[in-house]
C-alpha cells in the first residue's frame, strides 16, 4: 500500500530532521534536542515505515546507526557492526522488551512472571545469572584493539561499519593501556574490547567555568566536550583527563570469555578499566531494584550518566538473538528523566567574554538539583530569552542538562507577577561602550539568499519571454526571535584585550614568540601596553620595562627586535591577528592576496569583498563592518603610524604571467621537509594561488610528501593523485 502525500511528506520531514540532529550530535557535537526528543522522532518515522513499507529508502535514519566519521581522519572498517542501542523510558517498557526476549526462547524456557527470573536454558552456557546491568556512561564510544598485547587500533562508533582511526590520540590518554597486563593473565594474540571514553565530572565542570568567565559558549555535556578534544589534528592537544571503561567485546578469540562477566572480569586482569557498579542479577525484579538505587546514588559518582545498560549475560544467547541493521536485540537501555525543579528568575546579566561574544546569564533563587545547588545557568543568546518568553520575576522550570549543566527549560506564565518587566539586550559594550554587532541564525539569511537568487532567475526568465516577472512571497522577515550572539567589535575592549593581544602575537598571525601570554599579562598589568599599537611603541619605554621582574636587558633588547621583526609580516598576517568575526587565516589570506593593500580593501564594497571565490556573504559583512568602524579605523590608523606593512603581494591571475603550476591547485603536505617548515611551504604556495588543505580527498590535486609521510600518502596512492617529493616540489617553485 502506497502512503498518502501528506504522509511521505512528513516521512521525509522526519528524516530531514533526524539527519540533521545526527550530525550535530555525532559530528558537531553540538545537539540541539534532548535523547528523548530525538528518540520520539525516530520512532515517529519507524510507524510510518512500519505501516507503510514504500517509505523505507536506503539512508532513512531507520537503516542506519548514526554519526559520521570527522573529516581529516583516515577510516577503517570495524571487525563487526558497532551498533547502537535502543531505549526505553519507563518500566512497562523494559517489561516488553524482556517478555520478547523470553518469548524468542520459548521452545525451550520459561519465565516466571510472579518472581520475574530470566528463563533458564538447556543448552546454553553455564552462568549463575542471565542478565548484566552497566551505567550508560555520557560519552564517546570507542574500540580498541590489542594485538599480543599491544594497542594497534583505536576506531571510533563513525558510521556503525567504519570509524575514525584516532590511535594516536588515545595514545595520549593515560588511562587507556597500551600494553596489556601480563601479571594476571596472558593477552590473547588479538582482542577487541569496546567501551566508553568520557570526561569526569570535575574536569568538565572547570573547563565550562572557565568558558563562560571567556564568554565562550559552554559544552552542554561531557560527551561534547570528550567528543570535541578527540577531534583534535594535534595528539598533545587532547584532553589529559580523559578515562574509559569497557564494556563490550569486539573481535574476541572464542575461548576468551563464554558470558559478558567473564569477558569483563578478563580484560579487567589484563589492565583495561571496567565499570565497580556493575551488576549480575536473576531477575527483572532484581534487574528494577538496581536501577531503581542507582538513581539515587548516580550523582555521587565522578562521571556523568543518564540511564542502565541491560544485556544478556550469555554469549551464546546474544548470539541467538542477534541484531537488526541499527541495534543488539539482546540489550538495551533504561534512561532516567532529566531531574528539574522550579525556582524564580531573579535578573539576567550580560557577561563579555575575551571573543566579544555577549552572553546572558540567568539569576535564580538558590534550588537544590540533581545534587547540588543551582543559582546562575546560561541563557545562550537574546534570541534564546525572547523565544521562551522569559520575565524578571517569573518562576521556570529548570533542568541539568547531562546532570551537569544547568539550564532553564521555560517559565511558568500561570505563576508570573503582574508586573514582570520583560528583558532587554544592551545596545552596547557593558565594558568599552562599543556599540555591539548582532548575529542572526544563518539559515534565516540563506532564505533570503535563496530568494534573492529566485527573483532574478525569474527576472531574466520573464525579460527573455517578453513578460512581466511572477511575484515570488518572499521569507518572513528577520527578527529579533533570529538572533544568535551579540559582540563587541572593539579589539581594544578591557573584557577581551589581553587574549586578543595573545592571538595578535601568536604563531600564524604576527608572529612575536617573545611576547607570550605571560609577558602580555606583565605588560598589561603594568600599565605599558592598553592597545594593539602600544606593542609597537614598547621601544620607548625601554626604562619601564627594565624595572619589570626578570626583564633583564638581553630579554627587553629580544623583546623589542622580536616586535620590529614582525612588522613586514605583511597585511594578510594583520588581518588574520585582528580576530575579526568569521576572518581566519584563509580568509585573511584571500582578502590580502585579491586586494593587495589595507586602503584596495577599506575601498571595496560589500559586493567585491562578496565576490572572491570562497568568501561568503557573513565573511564579507563582518571584515566590512569592522574597517568601516571608529574601533577598526583606530586600530588601524595605530598599526599604520607605527609602520606595520599593510601590504600583501598580490596573487597571480589565470591569464597573469605570473601564473604558475600551483596556480588554483588544491595542496596537501606531509611528512617532513629539508628546506621548508610546513607553515613556511604554506605560506609560500598560497602566495603562488593554491589552496593547501589539511586531508586528502578526491578534490586534492597534488600531495607534497616528504620524509616519513603516512597515511595520507597512502590515501593519495590510492586515490590517484598526482604526487611530488621534495625534489620536484623545489624544481617548479620560481625562483
Amino acid at each position: 500500500m502506497s502512503a498518502p502525500s501528506e504522509i511521505s511528506h512528513r516521512a521525509a520531514e522526519l528524516r530531514s530532521q533526524l539527519h540533521r540532529h545526527n550530525r550535530l550530535y555525532y559530528t558537531d557535537a553540538k545537539p540541539e534536542i534532548t535523547d528523548q526528543a530525538f528518540d520520539s522522532l525516530l520512532r515517529e518515522l519507524q510507524a510510518l515505515e512500519a505501516q507503510y513499507p514504500d517509505l523505507v529508502v536506503a539512508d532513512s535514519p531507520t537503516q542506519r546507526v548514526g554519526g559520521e566519521p570527522i573529516e581529516g581522519f583516515v577510516t577503517a572498517a570495524h571487525s563487526s557492526p558497532m551498533l547502537s542501542i535502543d531505549n526505553t523510558y519507563s518500566f512497562e517498557e523494559l517489561q516488553a522488551w524482556y517478555n520478547r526476549t523470553a518469548k524468542s526462547f520459548a521452545d525451550t524456557q520459561t519465565i516466571d512472571s510472579n518472581a520475574g527470573s530470566l528463563f533458564p536454558s538447556a543448552d546454553a552456557v553455564t552462568c549463575e545469572a542471565r542478565l548484566i546491568l552497566e551505567p550508560k556512561i555520557d560519552g564517546v564510544a570507542l574500540a580498541l584493539r590489542y594485538e599480543k598485547g599491544h594497542l594497534v587500533q583505536a576506531l571510533t562508533r563513525g558510521d556503525g561499519q567504519k570509524g575514525d582511526d584516532i590511535t594516536q590520540n588515545v595514545k595520549t590518554v593515560a588511562a587507556i593501556p597500551l600494553q596489556l597486563e601480563t601479571r594476571e593473565a596472558t593477552p590473547p594474540d588479538f582482542l577487541e574490547a569496546r567501551g566508553e571514553i568520557y570526561m569526569p565530572r570535575a574536569a568538565f565542570v572547570e573547563l565550562n567555568r572557565q568558558r563562560e568567565a571567556d564568554g565562550l559558549d559552554l559544552f552542554a555535556n561531557p560527551r561534547n566536550l570528550t567528543a570535541g578534544t578527540l577531534k583534535q589534528k594535534d595528539p598533545r592537544k587532547v584532553a589529559s583527563g580523559l578515562r574509559y571503561y569497557a564494556h563490550g567485546r569486539g573481535e574476541i578469540p572464542p575461548s576468551f570469555a563464554a558470558t559478558h562477566g567473564q569477558f569483563l572480569e578478563q580484560v579487567r586482569r589484563l589492565g583495561l578499566p571496567t565499570n565497580p557498579h556493575t551488576r549480575i542479577v536473576s531477575s527483572l525484579k532484581e534487574a528494577w531494584r538496581f536501577i531503581s538505587e542507582f538513581e539515587q546514588t548516580r550523582h555521587t559518582l565522578d562521571y556523568a550518566t543518564d540511564g542502565v545498560v541491560l544485556k544478556l549475560n550469555d554469549y551464546i544467547q546474544q548470539d541467538r538473538l542477534g541484531h537488526t541493521s541499527k541495534s543488539p536485540r539482546w540489550c538495551i537501555a533504561y534512561k532516567f528523566a532529566a531531574e528539574q525543579a522550579h525556582t524564580t528568575l531573579l535578573a539576567i546579566e550580560w557577561q563579555v567574554g575575551k571573543t566579544g561574544k555577549l552572553t546572558p546569564r540567568a539569576t535564580m533563587e538558590p534550588v537544590p538539583l540533581a545534587g547540588t545547588t543551582v543559582t546562575h545557568a546560561s541563557l545562550h543568546n537574546f534570541g534564546e530569552v525572547l523565544r521562551k518568553d522569559l520575565r524578571i520575576g517569573d518562576k521556570v522550570v529548570v533542568e541539568k542538562a547531562g546532570e551537569i549543566i544547568p539550564q532553564v527549560l521555560h517559565p511558568l506564565p500561570e505563576h508570573r507577577p503582574a508586573d514582570a518587566p520583560r528583558p532587554h539586550a544592551p545596545d552596547r559594550c557593558p565594558r568599552c561602550d562599543t556599540a555591539v554587532q548582532i548575529e542572526n541564525d544563518s539559515r534565516r539569511l540563506q532564505e533570503f539568499e535563496v530568494y534573492q537568487r529566485k527573483v532574478e532567475r525569474e527576472k531574466t526568465k520573464a525579460e527573455k519571454e517578453n513578460r512581466s516577472p511572477a511575484a515570488i512571497p518572499p521569507p518572513e522577515p528577520i527578527g529579533p526571535l533570529d538572533e544568535t550572539a551579540r559582540y563587541c567589535p572593539n579589539p581594544d575592549c578591557p573584557a577581551q584585550f589581553r587574549e586578543r593581544l595573545t592571538h595578535f602575537a601568536g604563531r600564524h598571525q604576527m608572529d612575536i614568540d617573545v611576547l607570550g601570554e605571560k609577558t602580555i599579562h606583565q605588560l598589561a598589568d603594568a600599565g605599558l601596553i592598553h592597545t594593539l599599537g602600544d606593542i609597537f611603541r614598547l621601544h620607548e619605554k625601554r626604562e619601564e620595562l627594565l624595572a619589570l621582574e626578570r626583564m633583564a636587558d638581553k630579554k627587553v633588547d629580544n623583546l623589542i627586535q622580536g616586535i620590529e621583526d614582525a612588522k613586514p609580516r605583511g597585511l594578510a598576517r594583520v588581518l588574520a591577528g585582528l580576530t575579526i568575526r568569521h576572518v581566519g587565516r584563509n580568509s585573511a589570506r584571500l582578502f590580502a592576496q585579491a586586494f593587495g593593500s589595507l586602503e584596495s580593501l577599506t575601498d571595496a564594497n560589500l559586493e567585491d569583498l562578496h565576490s572572491l571565490e570562497d568568501i561568503g556573504p557573513i565573511t564579507a559583512q563582518s571584515l566590512h563592518d569592522f574597517l568601516h568602524s571608529d574601533a577598526g579605523r583606530h586600530v588601524i590608523e595605530e598599526l599604520k603610524q607605527a609602520g606595520v606593512d599593510l601590504t600583501e603581494p598580490r596573487a597571480p591571475s589565470d591569464s597573469s604571467p605570473l601564473s604558475s603550476p600551483f596556480q588554483n591547485q588544491t595542496i596537501v603536505l606531509t611528512g617532513t621537509l629539508e628546506h621548508f617548515t610546513r607553515d613556511e611551504l604554506k605560506t609560500k604556495l598560497e602566495s603562488l594561488g593554491a589552496k593547501v588543505t589539511g586531508s586528502v580527498s578526491a578534490k586534492t590535486h597534488l600531495l607534497i610528501a616528504g620524509e616519513s609521510a603516512g597515511s595520507k600518502l597512502a590515501k593519495a596512492k590510492t586515490l590517484g593523485i598526482k604526487i611530488w617529493d621534495e625534489n620536484q616540489l623545489l624544481q617548479n617553485l620560481p625562483g
